[in-house]
């Protein structure tokens, strides 16, 4: 069984901008999908599972969340639009940050039954 079958939350499919800071380094990378307990974010290099990384990533306009987070699993899959990492929140979430998580998960609520009604 793969890790990613032991969530807790569905994740939804979001894209944005992410960096996360490991052993110093502060690497650019995206989100492919998001939860309130974790994410999956495209990375061309991903540290190890067990790895503890500083996420910090836009909620809205002007305001940036910074998370901790630990690498649960890691894809090196030669597809490039699968490398990556599915991590962990260590962090308590800001009331803000669930808002526009639950924001997106129920945009995407509505997309899924619109689409079964067709």
């Amino acid at each position: 069984m793969s890790n990613e079958n032991l969530r807790i939350e569905d994740r939804v499919p979001v894209e944005f901008q992410v960096h996360y800071i490991h052993e110093g380094d502060y690497v650019l990378s995206f989100s492919k999908n998001i939860s309130l307990g974790g994410m999956f974010l495209c990375a061309p290099d991903p540290p190890d599972p067990g790895t503890k990384v500083r996420l910090v990533f836009p909620v809205e306009k002007y305001y940036e969340a910074e998370v901790m987070a630990v690498v649960i699993w890691v894809d090196r899959s030669p597809k490039v639009e699968k490398v990556g990492m599915g991590v962990q929140f260590l962090s308590r979430l800001s009331s803000n940050l669930k808002e526009n998580i639950m924001k997106h998960v129920k945009r995407v609520e509505i997309l899924k039954e619109v689409e079964g009604l067709a």
